[in-house]
């Protein structure tokens, strides 16, 4: 099968690595793969090219730049893909625009934040256009004004060794003995990072640390560790001994599925899809989003008490495998799907 992956941007994020998971993981299945940016390049074009990825970048400079259409419709002209699988609104937009041709299926990451104002009309209208939708989580569906499939996507592989705790800690610079709260993400005000600044100074937990692995534009507001962005993150989530999510606003996050994997229990915020992924008082605790102080509790409720944290941790491996929540579960329901709707 021919497969064309199209997204906004190839920087740093959960649906721009969902993307280049499957440009790996389809083309070692054996399926012609190709990713196209509508926007810009980044770290993850840079790393799909050196593995010998065609990655081509339109360079639009916004939804409403016809020249993506043309440009989309050149590629598809010379590829000949079978199916064109968009993520995210500006995609998706393109897509529908582009018209007849090969299959288009759209993956829905978080329509409760994607896009707003016109944009968000554009989208609204362009999805129905597309031969298939799929939400990220039943959340994600929900909020869609059309009917959509839910496919969870996961980054995760078990067969992978974790880190050592302590080896992580000093990868990051941080004391390898001292309690540690550690959280991941784009650096931005949907993921909630200063409601986590706010609890620090509620925390009572003696010698706690807390350190978020990220970059983005809210850097300078935030009175924190922050640790820059690692693209090994998965990894050094393991020196953490809580997991923290504190996000407005989620699809079906990814961080916490890492935590899980390697056995950190996880306090997060119960929006989106979030409660879809960690099971309140089995594989973490949920909190209500915009409460400092309900973080803080539930922070040192965990490294208060270790071995209920250890067996949240085992919880939420077992939960991964039991559930299906496992990279190559995603690529073979994308495959079958793909080969469904083709």
């Amino acid at each position: 099968m021919r497969v064309a992956l199209l997204t906004n941007g190839l920087g740093f994020g959960g649906a721009e690595r969902i993307v280049e998971a499957l440009a790996d993981d389809l083309r070692a299945a054996g399926d012609a793969v190709e990713v196209w940016a509508t926007t810009r390049g980044g770290p993850i074009a840079d790393g799909l090219r050196s593995r010998g990825h065609a990655v081509h970048i339109l360079g639009i400079r916004s939804a409403l730049d016809l020249r993506v259409v043309r440009g989309l419709r050149e590629h598809e002209r010379r590829f000949r893909p079978d199916l064109v699988h968009s993520h995210l609104a500006v995609s998706d937009i393109a897509s529908a625009l582009a018209g007849s041709g090969p299959v288009r299926l759209s993956t829905v990451h978080n329509p409760g934040f994607e896009v707003r104002g016109p944009k968000r009309w554009l989208w609204q209208r362009a999805l129905p256009r597309l031969d298939a939708v799929c939400a990220v989580s039943r959340a994600a569906a929900r909020q869609l004004r059309l009917p959509a499939r839910v496919l969870r996507p996961s980054l995760v592989d078990l067969d992978t060794p974790s880190l050592p705790r302590v080896e992580a800690r000093v990868r990051l610079g941080l004391d390898t003995a001292a309690p540690l709260v550690l959280a991941v993400g784009r650096l931005t005000h949907v993921k909630g990072f200063d409601v986590l600044a706010a609890a620090v100074p509620r925390l009572r937990t003696p010698g706690v640390q807390v350190a978020i692995i990220g970059e983005g534009p809210d850097r300078d507001q935030l009175d924190l560790n922050l640790l820059g962005p690692h693209p090994d993150a998965a990894q050094l989530i393991a020196a953490a001994d809580v997991l923290a999510l504190p996000s407005r606003s989620e699809g079906f996050p990814q961080v916490p599925l890492h935590a899980m994997a390697v056995q950190v229990p996880v306090v997060a915020t119960a929006v989106g899809g979030t409660p879809e992924v960690v099971v309140d008082g089995v594989t973490g605790r949920l909190v209500p989003s915009e409460q400092p102080e309900a973080l803080a509790a539930a922070l040192d409720d965990l490294l208060q008490h270790p071995a209920q944290a250890r067996e949240m941790g085992q919880a939420g491996r077992d939960r991964l495998r039991q559930e299906g929540l496992t990279r190559s579960a995603m690529v073979s329901a994308y495959r079958a799907l793909y080969r469904e709707l083709c």
